[in-house]
């Protein structure tokens, strides 16, 4: 597979981290301090990993992946039934976690140029193509990290929350990739953030129903 751009992890980041613990413990920090730096934590991240997802959304081991599930479709009662039997289906986990796409994306998700906690490649009905580490669940359709970007056929950021596959805070990026203007499947990274940014977004939240 051929390599990608590698991003540094940006300075500026770490800053804001560092402002958060300063900030938080004290009553200096209104809402409206703490809404402009979720923001800036928030895009910086966007910023830095959106770049390769749209690369690796037109890489041919990506887009050929998803041709194979093309031709040997699953339907969506065969895939609610995958779905049920997940946890134990050893030999699907194996194809889905250990082919050719999904060792790449296990080197993004250790790499520390990156803060990738989860990276899911997944046809038009939101079934898991590829995917690092084990996910919890197969089908990704029912929810909203796939579907609002499938439904308006663009990429596509969710709140963070709690993530069960990860077991870490996380936010989700979604890419669709389309062929002859026809959405085949989408790169989904849900991306790591750190307990002060949720501290951050929880004491605003707070500050606001005040």
């Amino acid at each position: 597979m051929d390599k990608v751009k590698v991003h540094k992890f940006p300075a500026k980041l770490q800053g804001l981290i560092l402002l958060f613990s300063f900030l938080l413990p004290h009553s200096i920090a209104n809402t409206d301090m703490l809404k402009r730096l979720n923001k800036q934590y928030k895009q910086i991240l966007i910023d830095s990993h959106i770049g390769i997802l749209f690369q690796l959304s037109q890489r041919a081991v990506t887009t050929d992946l998803l041709k194979q599930r093309i031709d040997t479709p699953l339907s969506l009662a065969q895939i609610i039934e995958i779905d049920k039997n997940w946890s134990n289906d050893k030999n699907r986990q194996t194809q889905i976690t250990q082919n050719q796409l999904a060792k790449y994306l296990s080197v993004l998700i250790n790499s520390q140029h990156y803060s990738f906690a989860e990276l899911m490649l997944v046809d038009a009905n939101g079934a898991l193509v590829a995917a690092y580490p084990l996910t919890s669940d197969f089908w990704q359709g029912d929810e909203d990290k796939f579907t609002k970007a499938i439904e308006t056929n663009n990429f596509s950021v969710t709140p963070a929350q709690w993530d069960e596959s990860t077991q870490r805070y996380s936010f989700f990026m979604t890419v669709p990739i389309t062929q002859n203007t026809q959405t085949i499947g989408a790169l989904i990274a849900g991306l790591k953030v750190t307990p002060e940014y949720m501290q951050s977004l929880e004491k605003a939240s707070e500050q606001q129903r005040l």
